[in-house]
């Protein structure tokens, strides 16, 4: 049933007959029922949902930080949108008749806050006792590392570090947000324990400190955990 809110001018919700009324971006919109297609896509079609599943999918486990990263140019969009607008052109690699995400080139953050120099990766591992017994299990990590920088207007030793590590085989992300100062120049994201023998990709940001600026996202390097 559609439900006129402003009488019998003004937009209506829900569904009436074979047409559909709903509120998007401050405007009243009517769109008719969708009827399934009949027709076999075709390949570009194809390529193109194939593209589609493959970023929103990647975009929606890490949600938080794509809302932080590209919030100061969304405007009028919502910042998912304009995330997945900004990696679609460079966001793929081909792999025979199919695609994957090309994970180097995807950037969850943009903005004028510098990038890290020299920025790195490595896998560590520590076994650890628990308390009062014998019992040893091993933790695993990614140390980041990165190198002393000069301090300009968008480079300040208090500038906080926000980590990425992404698991594609599980489909799953461990994110660190405003983790650590940029003078720390290394910081730990400590691993899942199923993440181990998995590849994970790792990025990294910078964003000052009272929040109000980011950085572009960089990718760090890949780690066999």
């Amino acid at each position: 049933m559609g439900i006129l809110r402003s009488g019998i001018f003004g937009g209506f919700r829900k569904k009436t007959g074979p047409i559909i009324g709903r509120r998007g971006r401050g405007m009243n919109i009517i769109t008719g029922l969708h009827h399934p297609s009949t027709t076999e896509p075709t390949k570009k079609q194809g390529d193109a949902k194939e593209k589609f599943t493959l970023l929103t999918s990647f975009l929606n486990i890490i949600p938080d930080l794509v809302n932080m990263g590209f919030k100061h140019y969304a405007k009028n969009k919502r910042p998912l949108n304009l995330a997945y607008s900004y990696n679609y052109e460079n966001a793929f690699v081909v792999e025979g008749d199919h695609f994957l995400i090309n994970y180097p080139k995807i950037m969850y953050s943009r903005g004028h806050i510098e990038t890290p120099d020299g920025a790195g990766v490595v896998l560590e591992s520590s076994l650890v006792v628990s308390e009062g017994s014998s019992i040893v299990s091993e933790t695993r990590s990614i140390r980041f590392s990165w190198s002393p920088q000069n301090q300009s207007v968008y480079c300040q030793y208090t500038d906080l570090g926000t980590f990425l590590v992404f698991n594609p085989a599980k489909d799953k992300a461990v994110v660190e947000v405003n983790a650590i100062a940029r003078y720390s120049l290394e910081y730990s994201v400590e691993l899942p324990l199923d993440f181990e023998g998995d590849t994970v990709h790792c990025y990294m940001s910078f964003a000052s400190a009272n929040g109000k600026f980011r950085g572009d996202s960089v990718y760090v390097g890949v780690v066999v955990s």
